[in-house]
């Protein structure tokens, strides 16, 4: 089952975010306090209504997630220009393959279009491509200039 998250899931996308760290990065040291930090992150978001969360659930143990954060542009004369950027998608390893992803990421767009955004955005690795690619995601050019060179992350 797919459902919206709401506050009272903000540790769960905690620790599902933390899963999909260490699985990302399996060498890196441990921070202690990334679960609270991330908690705290996802409450306030989705309090604010800055960002909306989804959770895949059999049942009714949380085995998947995304996250959908808005970006919006100042007015325009010719109109407005809302994304949204899409984070944290993951499905715990013994469930994958099984649509999960798909579900989340469809649930993910299927939001987006209600709230009329004009784009999602999203960075992937190449195994989550192909997903991606499926749902009418494709490349586009993007320039980015790195503040944070010698910083972890």
């Amino acid at each position: 089952m797919i459902r919206r998250a709401t506050t009272d899931d903000a540790y769960t996308l905690a620790r599902l975010r933390q899963a999909m760290a260490e699985e990302m990065r399996p060498d890196a040291p441990r921070d202690q306090s990334f679960v609270e930090r991330t908690f705290v992150y996802w409450y306030e978001m989705l309090e604010r209504e800055q960002a909306c969360s989804w959770l895949a659930e059999v049942e009714r143990r949380p085995m998947g997630m995304a996250s959908l954060l808005f970006h919006r542009h100042p007015p325009r004369p010719w109109g407005e220009r809302n994304r949204g950027y899409v984070t944290g998608v993951y499905v715990v390893p013994e469930q994958r393959r099984q649509g999960y992803g798909r579900a989340l990421m469809e649930a993910v767009i299927a939001y987006g279009r209600e709230q009329k955004l004009q784009r999602l955005e999203l960075r992937t690795s190449p195994g989550g491509r192909p997903l991606y690619a499926a749902l009418g995601f494709r490349p586009q050019e993007v320039l980015m200039l790195p503040l944070d060179e010698g910083l972890s992350g």
